[in-house]
């Protein structure tokens, strides 16, 4: 919903939507997505400008992964092979880890620090008139691209864990998993916004602690959970779909509707999502003193 649909008595609502020549309907899904784009493509060529950074910062990502991921291998190495994670098995899910935590890093903190900034200086005002999508321009609408070098390393990750022998269970596997990863991209993006779309009500407001936990307890299988956190992690809060299922999906581990579900679970995901930032949409008031 576009803020010129808010019923916010600082929002006036503009003109009818009018329709454009190759455009689609402005304020509509295409011409939402076509403006995201346009902002990505200026984000790039900004960063071209810093391609010094861009070298400097894949070093430290690297870096960053190995840190992150040693505590898990030696553990794996000391459990054995429990429930079938062999080391490139947990190697394998690492990667998807590493996936997930380029999807934080470029494109969810950012817009969620920009957001609390445009709410504290007021320019949130101006950009929820933009005649498209206030929820994607908000919380898509710019990338971290100092960060997806991260998207390489994981891909660059993963194949060398399947070459390690964290092989697929076949083609059906592959595609189900490519579903699986996609939808828990989503997933995790709806829970990075729920961590904290509050803050246009509440200034203060910061819940990306749930955010991290979630990312961080991903980095193990749940498989390898005590029986209650496990019920919790699949149930209540879910990581299990964020890189568990994907990496049991790959393997061929998993029946042949659990991709489904994934799908399932972010498409409520997002349409609750939806519903909920609409509603603080029409609470915000504006810029506060």
């Amino acid at each position: 919903m576009s803020a010129v649909e808010s019923s916010s008595p600082l929002l006036v609502p503009s003109a009818p939507y009018k329709k454009t020549r190759g455009m689609g309907r402005v304020g509509g899904t295409l011409h939402t997505w076509r403006t995201l784009r346009a902002c990505w493509v200026l984000d790039f060529k900004a960063a071209v400008k810093f391609r010094f950074d861009m070298v400097i910062g894949t070093g430290v990502n690297i870096i960053w992964l190995f840190f992150a991921i040693a505590p898990v291998l030696v553990a794996g190495k000391f459990l054995g092979d429990g429930d079938g994670w062999t080391q490139p098995r947990l190697l394998f899910l690492q990667a998807i880890w590493y996936w997930m935590d380029a999807i934080m890093w470029v494109f969810c903190f950012g817009s969620i620090q920009r957001l609390a900034e445009d709410v504290r200086v007021g320019t949130l005002d101006g950009q929820l008139l933009l005649p498209t999508s206030s929820l994607a321009r908000t919380m898509l609408g710019h990338l971290s691209v100092q960060d997806l070098p991260k998207v390489v390393i994981a891909l660059a990750l993963g194949g060398y864990a399947i070459w390690a022998g964290a092989m697929p269970g076949g083609l059906w596997s592959i595609l189900a998993f490519i579903v699986c990863l996609l939808a828990a991209s989503v997933i995790f993006w709806c829970v990075a916004v729920f961590s904290s779309y509050k803050v246009m009500t509440l200034r203060e407001f910061d819940g990306t602690v749930a955010l991290n936990a979630m990312h961080n307890l991903g980095r193990m299988p749940v498989d390898m959970y005590g029986p209650i956190l496990r019920i919790f992690l699949s149930s209540i809060f879910p990581v299990v779909l964020i890189t568990t299922v994907p990496s049991r999906v790959f393997f061929g581990w998993s029946s042949w509707w659990l991709p489904l579900v994934s799908v399932a679970v972010a498409v409520v995901l997002v349409v609750v999502l939806r519903l909920a930032w609409n509603r603080e949409v029409r609470n915000y008031i504006g810029l506060q003193n």
